[in-house]
């Protein structure tokens, strides 16, 4: 039986590196209040292909945005989907922030 690369502990102690934040205006304070101002905007705005059913596919709007920033080991984490993505990426433009933006696209024109 092969051993486990690390321990429950281990593991428990990587998970508190990720603070993950229900809406953005929690996000945006929290950032300011840390003296953040670099973050990366990693969206998906495109049609897929997703089997639906065990016999059919159905192409769906996936429409999405992770807005990810960092600081002293910690990843700081708000994600949201639906059609808003302009008015988050505006949003954090107007409050000051250096926002790199991120194409996560399969396909990329």
């Amino acid at each position: 039986m092969p051993l486990p690369l690390f321990d429950i502990k281990e593991k428990d102690r990587f998970m508190d590196n990720e603070v993950i934040y229900n809406s953005l205006d929690e996000f945006i304070d929290s950032l300011k209040k840390l003296g953040i101002n670099k973050i990366a905007f990693s969206e998906v705005n495109e049609r897929r292909a997703v089997q639906t059913r065990e016999d059919f596919i159905e192409v769906i709007v996936v429409r999405e945005v992770t807005v990810l920033s960092y600081k002293d080991s910690v990843i700081h984490k708000y994600s949201a989907k639906g059609d808003m993505l302009e008015s988050i990426y505006q949003t954090l433009l107007d409050n000051g922030f250096d926002v790199k933006r991120i194409n996560k696209n399969i396909i990329q024109y």
